[in-house]
């Protein structure tokens, strides 16, 4: 999430304020010893945008430095030489969760020490909300009215209101107006346009699905990834050869068909996490772990389909999906359910598969496959009673729901292939809400 962020600050402190010939600056805190080096090959900030570049030629040799130098840097009058006397007008931390409990007390302090005329205005990013233990640190900001919080998606934003108000109650702020009327909340999508892997126009192993990506926490989501597990396993044994497998007796493993009319399909589990995978699918899954950032979106680029998997509920409520923009960075298909349109305004349907909820992911897969499937998804839905619903190789239901069944056929009419135009038109909505979002900021300091 960081990354995206220092992009978009770069890039609008180009465009916006330096396009005023306003004296513009960025400075990068982080303990990562590579951070800069990430920072470097993505080109932030570009050369055009900041001061005279250093040998690396992208970032000038001050503005990557040790997180731990924020807390004198905000104290300096003399960090900028184009603008004596000048301070730091706006922090932005990647995430509360981490960032406010660490510099949260001396940054109050800093404010605190500063001249009427010389506030700043604190901004940090907010992933999630399973960790509130940040808003302890919130109220004393809030009556600053210097906070500005980022949530990394839309719909959880509804969460952080009756928080903040039950935790002013509790001080007994309650008194008009409000302690959250002092938190500016804006809603920021993480999702950015690294130079070093623009995407590719895309190509095509076969006319059917051939890859997908799960990605999302195990740790947390780990219940639904085993019913993932369950339904490929439970799939293959109905229809191998619509998978492009077969079952090898002697190995007890499923093993590729080459008579198969289409080439196998191969699913990716990106992650370091142990995993319960059924050993008879081991050749069906490729286990990606530890990868660098440049080699984890090279991934993608093969890839036909994203599959975001999160703790129950997760994506829909309370948390940002990185599935989400990484299948939009990479521009790659995204198979979810209407829900997550929702709760993410800035998504469109051109830019998505969407499938059933009464289906599950796999299953949706099989389909768009053209492989003979019994659709057994009642578990994520709530008619727990729905019975199996089978569909032959031609995606054509033998029986079942006469709804359920007009939504296979659209998911399957439609197709699987999103193209690039859709993705870079949605690229560019994202980017202009993005500005949108990083200028209001800027201009409040």
């Amino acid at each position: 999430m960081v990354l995206p962020q220092t992009w978009w600050m770069a890039e609008t402190i180009k465009t916006k304020l330096a396009a005023d010939q306003l004296p513009t600056s960025l400075k990068i805190y982080s303990s990562e010893p590579r951070f800069p080096f990430f920072l470097r090959t993505i080109g932030v900030p570009s050369e055009d945008s900041m001061h005279p570049v250093d040998q690396f030629g992208t970032l000038p040799s001050d503005s990557a430095r040790l997180r731990d130098q924020l807390a004198r840097d905000i104290r300096s009058t003399s960090l900028f030489a184009d603008d004596v006397g000048a301070m730091i007008d706006v922090v932005v931390l990647g995430s509360c969760e981490v960032d406010l409990k660490s510099f949260g007390s001396d940054l109050l302090e800093a404010w605190n020490e500063r001249p009427h005329d010389k506030k700043f205005i604190l901004a940090c990013g907010v992933p999630n909300d399973y960790n509130t233990d940040s808003f302890e640190y919130i109220s004393e900001w809030s009556q600053r009215d210097s906070l500005r919080v980022i949530p990394m998606a839309n719909h959880f934003v509804d969460y952080f209101h009756p928080t903040l108000d039950t935790r002013a109650d509790a001080k007994g702020l309650l008194q008009s107006p409000s302690l959250d009327k002092h938190v500016d909340i804006e809603t920021f999508s993480s999702v950015s346009e690294f130079i070093d892997f623009p995407p590719r126009p895309k190509t095509y192993l076969d006319h059917v699905p051939c890859s997908a990506v799960l990605q999302g926490n195990y740790h947390q989501g780990g219940k639904n990834f085993e019913r993932i597990f369950r339904d490929l396993k439970r799939l293959l044994q109905e229809d191998s050869r619509g998978w492009g497998y077969k079952w090898s007796a002697q190995e007890r493993k499923y093993v590729v068909d080459a008579a198969s009319p289409h080439p196998p399909f191969v699913l990716h589990l990106i992650g370091g996490d142990v995993m319960n995978i059924p050993s008879e699918l081991q050749d069906v899954f490729v286990r990606d772990a530890g990868l660098g950032r440049t080699p984890f979106y090279e991934l993608f680029e093969p890839i036909d389909i994203v599959v975001p998997v999160a703790a129950d509920g997760g994506y829909s409520t309370r948390q940002a999906a990185s599935a989400v923009h990484t299948a939009i960075m990479t521009h790659v298909s995204l198979l979810t359910t209407r829900a997550l349109l929702e709760c993410c305004p800035y998504l469109n349907s051109e830019s998505m598969i969407i499938r059933p909820p009464a289906i599950s992911e796999m299953e949706a897969i099989g389909l768009l496959r053209g492989a003979k499937v019994t659709a057994q998804g009642a578990e994520l839905s709530e008619e727990k009673s729905q019975p199996p619903v089978r569909f032959n190789d031609l995606s054509e239901a033998i029986d079942g729901p006469p709804e359920l069944i007009e939504d296979v056929k659209r998911m399957v009419s439609q197709g699987w292939r999103r193209g690039d135009e859709n993705l870079t038109a949605l690229q560019r909505e994202i980017r202009r809400q993005n500005e949108n979002v990083v200028s209001r900021i800027l201009q409040d300091c």
